[in-house]
C-alpha cells in the first residue's frame, strides 16, 4: 500500500508597498487609485463651520472598471472608518462596508493612523479578496489631511498587517 503525498501549495504574501506623503487641505481632494475604485479623501466645510474629513468610494465605473468592488473597515454604524494602530490584523472577519461618504473625523489629532480596506475581484465569477491598509494623519482641527503611505497584500485571501510593508 503506497500513500501518495503532495506537496502543500505555499501561499507566500505579496506586498506592495507605496510611500505617498501627499498633503491635502479644506476645500481640496486627492484620489488613490489603484485598489478596484478609487478611494476618495476630501475636507469639507459647509458655511464656515468645522472642517469635516470624509472618504468616499468612487462608484462611477465609466472612470474605474475593475469587476469589483472595495469596502473600508466602519464602524458598526457603518458610517465612521475605524483608525487603527501598528499590527492589526487585517482580514475578512471585519466589519466591511462599501458606501460612500465615511467620516474620517476620528482621525483628527490622534497621529499617524491606518485605514483598513478590502478589495473584491470577481475573477470566473468567485469573489477573491485582496486586502490593505492606508496611513493618514489627520490635523486636531481637521484642516490638513496628510496620506503617508500604503499597502496591499496582492496575494488573494491572505490578511495583512496594518504597517506591513514586506
Amino acid at each position: 500500500m503506497s500513500c501518495d503525498k503532495t506537496e502543500p501549495e505555499i501561499v507566500i504574501d505579496d506586498i506592495l508597498f507605496e510611500q505617498i506623503n501627499k498633503t491635502i487641505l479644506v476645500h481640496e481632494s486627492d484620489s488613490r487609485t489603484g485598489i478596484c475604485k478609487a478611494l476618495i479623501f476630501e475636507i469639507t466645510s459647509e458655511n464656515q463651520t468645522e472642517p469635516s474629513a470624509i472618504l468616499k468610494i468612487n462608484s462611477n465605473t465609466d472612470l474605474i472598471c475593475c469587476g469589483g468592488y472595495n469596502s473600508v473597515l466602519t464602524d458598526s454604524n457603518a458610517e465612521n472608518v475605524i483608525p487603527l494602530n501598528d499590527s492589526f490584523d487585517i482580514a475578512e472577519n471585519l466589519n466591511w462596508n462599501g458606501i460612500n461618504d465615511l467620516n474620517l473625523d476620528g482621525f483628527a489629532g490622534n497621529g499617524e493612523k491606518y485605514i483598513a480596506y478590502r478589495v473584491c475581484y470577481l475573477p470566473d465569477g468567485i469573489e477573491k479578496f485582496k486586502f490593505g491598509w492606508i496611513k493618514i494623519r489627520l490635523s486636531i482641527n481637521k484642516d490638513t489631511l496628510t496620506i503617508i503611505s500604503r499597502a496591499t497584500n496582492q496575494s488573494n485571501n491572505l490578511p495583512i498587517k496594518t504597517g506591513q510593508m514586506n
